[in-house]
């Protein structure tokens, strides 16, 4: 950087030595932290080293062994990887992963007949060499189970969508148009497809933030995770809404960690963060960590008064992360501490890569 002219020597114009990028990153940050303002909108949260669980009315218990789930995103033991860790995974997340798997490694995600799947795979089919033989698979087409789960969403489409994401790449766009053009995209085009979109919609997330703020186990910046996948009331859902109670501290009623109009009546099944490629998809960790937390200490306040924590059964959900191209899934889990049931813990399982927009077979 060039420093002004009366900080040099006799005031002339002298180039001062660079700043290394690491030193002059550290620097904007701490000024504007001085400032109060952020310096990046892309940095992650780092969350504290503080580990702390919360009783049903949501009061803080002190616990060496306690994780809140809203922690470091790197190095934290809140983290299990299913490939290394020896720990005994719970029941739904193992059926839940089994699922996820089998559609990652391509078992059924086609529905065509044996004569659309014939022409797709043939040379005039429009498909690159590569894709063809992969559409081929044996254990790719099954129309039956692919009704099962939804419908197909058209070749046409997925080859727009994925030419779009090159583009994103060769542009070296930000996650603002990765978001736009692809992210969003996806999102619309599996929930269409799907057999339960009846049940399911999308919100964004983008205005979102932790409220009250004391669901929150630390400060965060406004925006937190990008899109939401959330569930359509039904009549009983409707009814329980009529009773809820307005959130301790926002005076409002809501299902969630939030007050955000789109996402106050509409219960959320699962969260997606968002990242362009040139920003690590763990750095996205962090951030749905603490946005889960806070969601799971919501939930908690829904219990009858006297219940423990370790009574409260939350079900394994699914969070996923987009890196620009790619798509990683992560489960939460929400459990009682080995030794003590009447705190819980909660536990992100990680991670299962389940699709790609760099051709049309992943993105299916």
């Amino acid at each position: 950087f060039t420093p002004p002219a009366d900080h040099c020597d006799g005031g002339k114009e002298n180039v001062a030595p660079v700043e290394p990028k690491s030193t002059a990153k550290r620097r904007r940050r701490f000024s504007a932290a001085i400032e109060g303002t952020s310096a990046d909108a892309e940095v992650t949260p780092r969350s504290n080293k503080r580990r702390v669980v919360h009783d049903h009315a949501g009061r803080p218990l002190e616990s060496d062994k306690a994780i809140s789930g809203a922690r470091r995103p790197r190095g934290s033991d809140c983290y299990y990887d299913f490939a290394t860790t020896k720990a005994k995974v719970p029941d739904d997340v193992q059926r839940l992963r089994m699922d996820i798997q089998s559609l990652s490694d391509g078992v059924g995600i086609l529905g065509y007949t044996e004569r659309e799947l014939a022409r797709l795979t043939g040379p005039n089919g429009g498909l690159e060499v590569g894709e063809r033989v992969r559409f081929g698979y044996a254990w790719v087409n099954n129309l039956e189970k692919r009704r099962r789960t939804g419908g197909m969403v058209a070749l046409s489409e997925v080859q727009r969508l994925t030419a779009a994401a090159i583009t994103c790449e060769e542009d070296r766009s930000h996650e603002g148009t990765w978001n736009e053009k692809v992210h969003w995209i996806v999102i619309q085009a599996a929930l269409a497809s799907s057999a339960h979109t009846e049940y399911l919609n999308t919100a964004s997330a983008k205005t979102a933030s932790i409220d009250p703020k004391s669901l929150a186990s630390e400060t965060l910046p406004k925006r937190v995770v990008d899109y939401t996948i959330v569930l359509v009331p039904d009549e009983i859902t409707a009814r329980a809404w009529r009773k809820l109670r307005p959130l301790p501290g926002a005076g409002i009623k809501s299902w969630n960690h939030t007050t955000t109009n789109d996402l106050r009546s509409n219960p959320i099944a699962s969260s997606i963060e968002t990242k362009a490629p040139n920003k690590s998809w763990t750095d996205g960790k962090a951030q749905l960590a603490i946005w889960t937390a806070a969601f799971h200490k919501r939930l908690a306040m829904l219990q009858k008064p006297g219940q423990s924590q370790g009574h409260l059964r939350i079900p394994a959900m699914p969070l996923l992360i987009a890196q620009g191209h790619d798509w990683h899934l992560l489960i939460v889990s929400r459990q009682p501490l080995s030794d003590n049931e009447d705190c819980s813990e909660t536990i992100i399982w990680q991670k299962i890569d389940i699709g790609s927009t760099r051709n049309c077979f992943d993105a299916y």
